[in-house]
């Protein structure tokens, strides 16, 4: 008996060495991609000087960082997908990155970064798309950005589609289609659809923090479809009722 159970503690002690042994050459794996995968941006800022913008995902950890000069972006939110980066003008740069969904969820965000006086400014950040197959119902949503203003003021294109099919519930269908056009404010560096009066005691949801607050002011507020998006403080937060969820 005793044997057996020494036999056992010794295989129970290989597997985990081994579990371990894996676990530690993924990680070095991913460590080593997320190097090859760091990305220089050369941008304009708003003041007309060149800057460099580097794009570093940590595949390992889930996490991308910004950085630009002295000022870095940490985005949490992040999953472990190469990041797609365009240029939306000499001045405003996209960076397209998916976000964990679920099992037939995809789910992506888009970043708009711009530079002044040496500061990184999230110019939008928004739900970029979602896209959920069950087999009986399909949703799908996604927003496509461009400038169409290269020169102060600039002007956001945003088109948005969203749909929805059902084969149990048909007269839940729809599809809708619409673009509209964002205004920047040169304060605050950021794109908005209109200014709106806020007072309310809402709940604010961080990733790994909820808590209520009062909220009170004039803030730039953002309408894509059935997404609400709203300013507050230096940060762009999802409005939903009664709910701040940061983005």
């Amino acid at each position: 008996m005793n044997r057996l159970k020494t036999l056992l503690a010794f295989a129970f002690c290989c597997t985990m060495i081994c579990s371990a042994k894996a676990q530690d050459e993924l990680t070095e794996a991913l460590k080593k991609d997320s190097k090859k995968d760091t990305k220089v941006y050369a941008l304009r800022s708003l003041e007309g000087k060149n800057v460099a913008i580097h794009i570093m995902p940590h595949y390992d950890e889930h996490v991308l960082k910004i950085s630009c000069l002295t000022d870095t972006i940490t985005n949490n939110d992040y999953w472990g997908v190469p990041v797609d980066v365009t240029y939306l003008s000499r001045s405003f740069l996209q960076i397209k990155y998916e976000v964990r969904g679920g099992s037939n969820f995809g789910l992506g965000n888009t970043l708009l970064l711009c530079v002044s006086g040496n500061r990184l400014y999230e110019a939008l950040h928004i739900l970029r798309y979602t896209d959920w197959d069950s087999g009986n119902l399909i949703k799908k949503y996604n927003v496509r950005l461009s400038v169409t203003s290269y020169k102060k003021p600039y002007v956001l294109k945003a088109k948005i589609s969203d749909k929805s099919i059902s084969t149990d519930e048909p007269e839940s269908n729809y599809q809708y289609t619409d673009q509209t056009a964002l205004q920047f404010d040169g304060k605050l560096k950021v794109f908005y659809s209109v200014k709106e009066n806020l007072y309310d005691t809402l709940n604010v949801c961080y990733p790994n923090l909820s808590y209520k607050r009062e909220i009170q002011g004039n803030f730039p507020k953002v309408l894509l479809g059935n997404e609400q998006y709203v300013f507050i403080g230096g940060q762009w937060f999802e409005i939903d009722t009664d709910t701040l969820t940061k983005y």
